[in-house]
């Protein structure tokens, strides 16, 4: 005889999960605007130069993983809204869950990692190297690199925590 299959879980817990993805997509969107605007001209003796995100390589490696994080956010912002609808959710799900939140917030955590790095590391050698007009270019410049690592790491928390949930959920399911 089969084993019962597993309870879903209450739906305070399902309203919890669904707040988390839906915190998850608005940090990451909120991140990658930031991110993909910022750019700053600075004065030095005279010399103008334009400086955006790309020209430092740990910020595009925060876009790209803000930017993966967000389509993984999306697709399973959609299958939870369609279980959390319907009452049902197709086995694949649990994988998708389990798998894809482990890889996807470490993948969110290391382009945090790079951006406080980065931003720390640069801001620093910038300021003590080029004789500026005014640091407030470069202080603004970086705060926005701040400020989109720290929503990586808020996002990076809220994919932590759906791990634990969906570690749990696959257990309950092999089970």
């Amino acid at each position: 005889m089969a084993p019962p299959p597993p309870s879903p879980p209450p739906v305070s817990l399902k309203v919890l999960l669904l707040l988390l993805r839906v915190l998850t997509g608005v940090f990451l969107v909120i991140a990658l605007i930031i991110l993909s605007t910022n750019s700053v001209t600075i004065v030095s003796q005279g010399s103008a130069v334009k400086f955006h995100f790309k020209d430092v390589y740990a910020y595009r490696y925060m876009l790209s993983a803000a930017a993966i994080g967000l389509v993984y956010a999306v697709v399973q912002l959609f299958f939870t809204i369609s279980e959390f609808a319907t009452g049902i959710k197709n086995p694949f799900n649990y994988q998708l869950d389990f798998y894809g939140d482990k890889v996807t917030s470490y993948l969110v955590a290391t382009g945090s990692a790079a951006g406080f790095g980065v931003s720390k590391d640069l801001k620093d050698t910038f300021l003590a190297l080029v004789a500026l007009d005014s640091t407030d270019p470069v202080d603004t410049f970086f705060n926005r690199g701040y400020a989109s690592a720290s929503l990586l790491l808020f996002s990076f928390i809220c994919l932590a925590v759906l791990s634990v949930f969906s570690s749990f959920a696959i257990a309950k399911h092999i089970s």
